[in-house]
């Protein structure tokens, strides 16, 4: 929003320094600069310096060419991961805030890596026949399939260490539990006409364990679909692909092979998010109440009016695979 209305950074120092009143660490996350530059920012503006006036330059201070800008601009396209600010000036023989001003006047600023996911062209083709042929017959497999998948949380994940308020009158917690780091798994399966229990183990998932949960959930999926015309999914995870034999033979479940990275087609991926948020919300202080909270909030957000929504969302979202020839799709989230 800044950016887009022309706030300069040392604007945007001034006014949480002065009227929000936040310190140097939290206001160099917000802007994006480093603590060392925002806590200079503030010591000259304790001296009553006004610190979007530039100094001066010494007479003696390295004009900054065209050529020299160029040059630091193609230093860092070679190389964007190791040409680092100290390293810049050392080779230009310039001093590191000139390089700053430089790479900050063309646009650059030292962030994290685009992590978007670029699919080959045998990817996209693999995931839009996938969506078409959950598409085919007006979404029968969709309607009809049971999207599985596990999903971990650790119990110091679920307490927050920031909350909401005013920087002025900053509150604190009155107690902070001291907590074993204990992590529990999780495998659920759903569907438009409902969802399995949810199985809760800290184990980890093995080929053992795997096959446990998938008998003793599996009534629970034929109850669902009486007529047995069910099927049923499972991502690329090691232990899934070494049960497919026994899931087909021994299980007789029509299983549906699912597309390699594709967490974006699983509609079960959102459902998690929202599980974890819940449990997060609540707080809990120990393993049963974990327990008790992943379980409990299961049963609310797998609620058969819950799931219809998800389901033609679905439906939908298959279609827009198939547009955009097999792209990565947008995360959705649950309320």
């Amino acid at each position: 929003m800044c950016d887009k209305f022309g706030i300069d950074d040392k604007t945007r120092f001034l006014v949480l320094h002065l009227d929000a009143h936040l310190d140097a660490i939290e206001i160099s996350k917000i802007i994006n600069r480093s603590v060392r530059i925002v806590r200079c920012w503030e010591t000259r503006t304790k001296k009553g310096e006004d610190i979007r006036n530039l100094k001066k330059k010494d007479k003696s201070e390295k004009v900054i060419t065209e050529e020299i800008e160029n040059k630091i601009i193609q230093m860092v396209k070679d190389n964007p991961e190791g040409a680092s600010v100290k390293k810049l000036a050392g080779q230009i023989g310039i001093p590191m805030n000139a390089v700053q001003r430089v790479l900050a006047s063309k646009g650059y600023k030292y962030v994290g890596f685009d992590k978007t996911v670029i699919y080959l062209e045998e990817e996209k083709q693999v995931r839009v026949e996938f969506c078409n042929r959950m598409l085919a017959d007006e979404g029968k497999l969709i309607y009809r399939s049971f999207f599985s998948d596990e999903m971990g949380i650790e119990l110091n994940y679920t307490h927050k260490a920031r909350a909401w308020q005013i920087p002025s009158e900053k509150i604190r917690k009155t107690s902070v539990p001291i907590l074993d780091n204990i992590k529990l798994d999780c495998w659920g399966a759903i569907s438009v006409q409902g969802a399995t229990t949810l199985d809760v183990y800290r184990k980890g998932m093995r080929g053992e364990l795997y096959r446990e949960i998938i008998e003793r959930h599996k009534p629970e999926m034929e109850k669902l679909y009486p007529d047995g015309d069910f099927y049923f999914i499972q991502d690329n995870h090691p232990v899934h692909r070494m049960n497919e034999d026994w899931l087909v033979k021994k299980q007789n479940l029509k299983l549906i092979k699912w597309p390699r990275r594709s967490p974006d087609l699983n509609v079960i991926e959102n459902l998690w998010a929202a599980l974890k948020e819940k449990v997060i919300s609540e707080v809990p202080n120990d393993e049963q109440e974990m327990r008790a909270s992943l379980l409990n909030n299961w049963e609310k957000l797998t609620a058969p009016d819950k799931l219809k929504p998800m389901f033609e969302a679905l439906h939908r979202r298959y279609m827009d695979c198939v547009t955009k020839e097999g792209q990565k799709l947008p995360t959705i989230y649950i309320d």
